[in-house]
């Protein structure tokens, strides 16, 4: 009863955010789906509710929808952190690029996160503990300042781009995906650095979560338009992105992304359509809608 009560709020808040209306229902489905999982797996611990997707697939988005249902329609406390927020500073990672590889400069991918940082956030509200979290600003390019989390909640929603990623083995590193690798890592030092931080022990504890969710997009292409889009939607006084300079950006993070789309093991895939439409939901685990 409380869930079909929360739809037009929910409705009202998807139209803000951008979401056809035809679109609407099915991404409650997912999203009430999302939130009824990890209800059940709520057994007096906080949870931890992992969300990995390409750019562009709206994990900020159904993060927080998901942290929305959770209150209203099952009274638990969500809170969301992205991995975003935890990328180094400006200068520690041109620091970091004078050190190992230019192209280090570039926020994004593995190697470029406080992960120490967000591993012990995580411990913190795990013990029931506050903490401080960091803000980043993508239009500033840099850290903004910290901010003080007081009240550890029940479900703690964490995404990413790259979250749940794995490493691969050196020999898939050899062959470049773009130009951006065949041009400006030609001796793999990039590559190798990302893979090694992906492997570390520090990424790989913070992604272990009690409940993986996959955003599962139709494939790279359709990952650049969406991405794309949301470019356009910036809010003026930021600074966008040509579609050029938005096509390079990306191809720091093709690698990980389109080997995600391949190999990614999830409890719950929320497959996604290339009119952005959720197409499907599958779950392994086998919960019953």
């Amino acid at each position: 009863m409380l869930a079909s009560k929360f739809l037009s709020e929910f409705t009202t808040r998807s139209q803000r955010k951008g979401i056809l209306v035809e679109h609407i229902p099915s991404y409650y489905e997912a999203v009430l789906h999302i939130a009824q999982t990890a209800a059940r797996c709520l057994q007096g611990d906080m949870v931890t509710l992992g969300i990995g997707g390409g750019q562009g697939t709206g994990k900020s988005t159904i993060s927080h929808m998901v942290k929305d249902v959770l209150y209203h329609v099952f009274s638990i406390s969500a809170e969301v952190l992205s991995i975003d927020d935890y990328y180094l500073t400006r200068n520690e990672r041109i620091e970091l690029a004078a050190k190992t590889h230019p192209l280090l400069a570039v926020r994004g991918v593995p190697g470029t996160h406080d992960m120490y940082w967000m591993h012990s956030t995580i411990a913190s509200l795990r013990g029931r503990e506050a903490c401080k979290v960091p803000v980043f600003s993508k239009g500033e390019d840099d850290r903004l300042r910290d901010d003080l989390m007081k009240y550890p909640p029940e479900v703690l929603i964490l995404e990413g781009w790259c979250w749940g990623a794995r490493p691969v083995t050196d020999k898939e590193l050899q062959n470049p995906v773009n130009d951006l690798e065949a041009n400006q890592d030609s001796e793999l030092i990039w590559r190798r650095f990302v893979n090694q931080a992906l492997a570390s022990d520090i990424y790989q504890k913070c992604f272990s979560t009690d409940l993986q969710v996959f955003l599962d997009a139709p494939d790279m292409e359709a990952i650049f338009r969406w991405r794309l889009q949301q470019e356009s939607q910036l809010v003026a006084g930021r600074r966008i992105m040509t579609e050029k300079e938005l096509l390079e950006f990306m191809m720091h993070y093709q690698r990980i992304t389109e080997r995600m789309l391949k190999q990614y093991t999830a409890d719950i895939s929320v497959i996604l359509g290339n009119d952005h439409g959720v197409a499907e939901i599958k779950d392994r685990l086998n919960y019953i809608r």
